[in-house]
């Protein structure tokens, strides 16, 4: 409840979330600063490892999708949404594996029903791979396998009809470690290659690695991204970067693969096997980068339509506050290429990855569709574009319109089905290495071991399950704003008070939650951003048991009070400081939606900018309580 006009409680209110959540995951702000909030579990992704999602249809009816997450926020992940029973299941592969986005996995389905799963790290020595040890399910997988390669990333699986029987392909960048030509200050290293393996027994086995595509000397990565047509030829698109940031990234560039040659799109071969690898001069341009009216561009999805013929999905940046959405298509006898619209400004908050777009995917099988994430004009949203004039013209709709934070990497399922067309990710995206996303486009955006139907909130509270959290954006706060005080708080009922977990966090720099520093303990901690860290602690005496919490600060002294009477006070000259700049807001798991995660109930979540006093608190304690146990 939000107190009248007129009572000091209304004073420096700074976030107020009841815990009334929208069914598409939207989490309200009642406070005047709107930080609303995005609930879900966590996700993340790189648009380059794919397939990412596929549905399979057999005896059962799923949709698999492979992510960075889980418990830990670090874990390689595979989910499966069953269209039938409208349940979510999902699996850890390999636990506390990576923070960085460019090592989620990639999936593909053999056409017995068992699933493959393909990780590496970002720039990794090791292709690890897992099969399902039954046939349509993600609940169990056999030992973990591996493939040592040298510096590896982007694991890509295509299963290649060839002489009867279907052949599984894995096509990855790797490199040599060299320097890197441009002396780059981040410290990129070059030669980073379109390599392949193929397995003929499934997965079993598989041949020594081919060097496909080659990038300039020094040249740091050549990016692609597939689709294969009816027909089983894997079309590649490609992009040649001198490194990452706002560096060069040359061209759109093309070449398809069938009975064991490489050919253009008109059909004509441009090497076999034995002639590898190709060099960018052998590949097909569909855009060029360096023509006079022309900008760097970066391949982000394709297609294939029922014709055999592909098209592409593209960024270009006129600047890079200014990316552009563009469609190149093979018409049966040229490439038509099209400006789709603006997409806004680069997504990351650190600055470094200036052409990171919001994200673009198309249909594998469909390219008139493609969906569209933009951040622009203080719009943050996804729409569907479709297309029946070849990309000239596009009709739109939304999607998703409301979102708090970023809304960014759509991805297509294969063989997609009515009620799961896009999966996309939203929240916080500071870097690649701090990202807090969760997952959105399943009905009910996933209920994954919840009894709830709202994926996490049961009335009007939310309910955490160790793995699903909140993401309340970046904010840029300067320490100041909490000079003079600060009050955080919230009605409370653990499922068990000796499991650590969240319940909010906010920048490192304010946290409530129970058993980081003592066991069974809920603990109210602050931070001066160096050394200095202090908490105020109670023990709680039994789960299930529903408690008002209020951790307060008034600049020289911790409270930690329990339905409006201190059970703790700890000295704490401060200042308050965050750790980050932005610093990153969640509730029920830690910083960036990685590890902690609450399991329990939490309602009426407070913060202010000031410490209330004594009568104020108790006032608040007796006015959440009442609003609480009435619902």
């Amino acid at each position: 409840m939000t107190p009248p006009a007129g009572d000091t409680l209304r004073i420096g209110l700074f976030g107020y979330w009841p815990g009334t959540c929208s069914p598409d995951g939207f989490l309200r702000d009642y406070s005047p600063e709107s930080n609303h909030g995005i609930v879900g579990f966590d996700a993340r992704w790189i648009w380059f490892t794919n397939p990412r999602a596929v549905r399979y249809v057999g005896n059962e009816d799923r949709t698999y999708v492979g992510y960075l997450g889980g418990p830990t926020g670090t874990d390689i992940r595979v989910g499966a949404y069953d269209h039938r029973a409208n349940e979510w299941e999902g699996t850890t592969l390999h636990a506390s594996f990576s923070a960085d986005d460019h090592t989620n996995p990639s999936l593909v389905v053999r056409e017995d029903g068992h699933l493959l799963v393909f990780w590496t790290g970002h720039n990794g020595e090791t292709i690890f791979y897992a099969i399902s040890e039954e046939p349509e399910s993600a609940s169990e997988f056999g030992r973990r396998r591996t493939i040592s390669q040298h510096v590896v990333t982007y694991p890509n699986p295509v299963l290649v009809p060839e002489n009867g029987r279907s052949t599984l392909y894995l096509f990855y960048r790797d490199r040599e470690v060299t320097a890197d030509a441009t002396d780059d200050e981040y410290g990129y290293i070059g030669d980073g290659n379109v390599y392949y393996r193929r397995s003929l027994d499934g997965g079993s086995t598989w041949t020594d690695q081919h060097e496909m595509v080659a990038a300039p000397d020094g040249h740091y990565s050549m990016y692609f991204v597939h689709a294969q047509g009816d027909d089983g030829t894997v079309h590649f698109f490609l992009t040649d970067a001198e490194r990452g940031g706002d560096a060069p990234k040359w061209h759109v560039l093309h070449c398809a693969y069938r009975d064991g040659a490489f050919y253009r799109a008109d059909g004509s071969r441009i090497a076999c096997e034995a002639e590898l690898p190709l060099t960018r001069s052998d590949l097909e341009v569909v855009y060029d980068s360096a023509n006079e009216n022309n900008e760097y561009a970066w391949v982000w999805d394709c297609g294939v339509d029922a014709d055999g013929n592909p098209a592409v999905v593209y960024a270009t940046f006129p600047s890079t506050l200014d990316h552009e959405y563009r469609y190149a298509r093979w018409d049966g006898d040229s490439w038509l290429d099209h400006r789709i619209t603006t997409a806004g400004r680069y997504i990351e908050e650190d600055g470094v990855e200036l052409h990171y777009s919001a994200g673009i995917a198309m249909d594998p099988s469909d390219p008139d569709v493609v969906y569209a994430c933009f951040h622009r004009d203080g719009y943050r949203g996804l729409k569907r574009l479709e297309t029946d004039t070849g990309g000239r013209t596009w009709a739109a709709r939304d999607v998703a319109t409301r979102s708090a934070g970023t809304v960014l990497r759509p991805v297509v399922p294969s063989n997609a089905a009515a009620e799961v067309p896009v999966l996309w990710l939203a929240g916080t995206y500071r870097n690649m290495h701090s990202s807090g996303t969760v997952l959105r486009g399943l009905p009910g955006d996933g209920t994954d071991e919840m009894d709830d139907e709202n994926g996490g909130i049961e009335g009007s509270a939310l309910v955490g399950d160790g793995t699903r959290g909140v993401s309340l954006g970046p904010h840029r706060f300067r320490n100041h704003v909490f000079r003079d005080g600060v009050s955080v708080s919230a009605l409370v009922s653990p499922s068990d008070p000796a499991d650590e977990g969240v319940v909010a966090n906010f920048g490192g720099a304010i946290r409530l939650g129970f058993s980081r520093e003592t066991e069974g303990s809920i603990e109210f901690a602050l931070s001066d951003g160096g050394d200095d860290e202090r908490t105020a602690c109670w023990e709680w005496d039994d789960g299930g048991v529903r408690r008002f919490v209020e951790g307060k600060w008034d600049g020289a002294e911790m409270r930690l009070l329990i339905d409006g009477e201190t059970v703790d006070t700890r000295p704490f000259e401060g200042p308050l400081e965050f750790g980050t700049e932005p610093a990153d807001w969640t509730l029920l798991r830690d910083a960036y939606l990685m590890g902690s995660g609450f399991r329990g109930r939490v309602e009426e979540v407070r913060l202010y900018d000031r410490c209330p006093s004594v009568a104020e608190s108790r006032r608040l304690a007796e006015l959440v309580r009442e609003t609480g146990l009435g619902r």
